[in-house]
């Protein structure tokens, strides 16, 4: 690619993977377009180093984590768009991404992990438990483990009632009672339902 390319759109495209730290080496560059892809993993630290960039928008990815720092020190944004992500944490503070929130309001919506300034969501302990139980939560981790748990629970259980009717014969024959009741009421009902027709 050409180090004096100034406008890349690689937008709408299927792209996956990690967002290259080598595109920082085009230092010409002033538009970047990687929205509406299937991006995932960090926002590179070198996003910074890309001085002349005037507009980013990396909406609609899977990016994760938290919006470096290094992106405050871009003087020449004037747009930027960040939403419909994973992304976590405090954002950057800084008087270029105020003024560019002030006219672009939605640039980080979609990313309920984002906290502080200029968002009215604080940043405390409880939101870091809620960003790490969202982003566990993304990654498929915690539901996976419920639904385990809850197998093997209900195995559990069930096995804990065969082997007691097993070994107890009172309980076997009082379980089987009060299946027999419940069978001979349910029988009823279904014949007096029918008869009343």
């Amino acid at each position: 690619m050409d180090v004096n390319t100034i406008y890349l759109d690689l937008s709408s495209n299927y792209l996956t993977g990690e967002i290259p730290e080598e595109l920082a080496s085009l230092d010409l560059l002033r538009n970047l377009n990687l929205s509406r892809n299937n991006f995932h993993g960090s926002i590179p630290n070198s996003v910074g180093a890309m001085q002349f960039l005037e507009s980013l928008d990396l909406s609609r990815n899977k990016l994760s984590g938290e919006i470096p720092e290094s992106l405050s020190n871009i003087t020449f944004l004037s747009y930027l768009d960040m939403s419909c992500n994973n992304l976590t944490g405090r954002i950057p503070s800084g008087s270029q991404l105020d003024t560019l929130y002030a006219a672009y309001p939605s640039m980080y919506a979609g990313n309920i992990g984002l906290c502080g300034p200029p968002l009215k969501k604080n940043c405390t302990s409880t939101d870091a438990y809620k960003q790490d139980h969202y982003t566990r939560t993304a990654q498929g981790h915690e539901p996976k483990f419920f639904y385990i748990g809850l197998g093997c629970g209900i195995i559990a259980g069930i096995l804990v009632v065969f082997c007691a009717l097993l070994l107890k014969k009172r309980w076997r024959i009082t379980y089987f009672r009060l299946i027999d009741k419940m069978y001979y009421k349910a029988y009823l009902l279904v014949w007096l339902w029918h008869g009343e027709d």
